[in-house]
């Protein structure tokens, strides 16, 4: 189960830095593709901030193993780096 969540997790991660690295590369020069990464940044610097704030907690009161901490971890880069690929995706079609 750990390893389908390791992988998946870090399947998803791949693909939003895909699109960083694509965009970034064609588009991201001029002033709107800037505007377009920094809108990304923002929805995704959200995501790391709720994510520390989940695992301060979580290491706080749940008292995890370290496997435990590895998956949740692993869990939350892929969704930081999905919610920028996709929120950079969302504004390209947007602006």
């Amino acid at each position: 189960m750990m390893i389908a969540t390791y992988l998946i997790s870090t399947l998803i991660g791949v693909i939003g830095i895909g699109v960083y690295i694509g965009f970034s590369t064609s588009e991201g020069k001029d002033e709107r593709g800037r505007a377009i990464l920094a809108k990304a940044a923002q929805v995704a610097f959200v995501f790391i901030f709720l994510g520390f704030a989940f695992h301060m907690l979580f290491l706080e009161f749940a008292n995890p193993t370290v496997e435990q901490v590895r998956a949740t971890l692993t869990v939350w880069m892929g969704f930081v780096f999905a919610s920028h690929g996709i929120s950079i995706l969302f504004y390209k079609k947007k602006m």
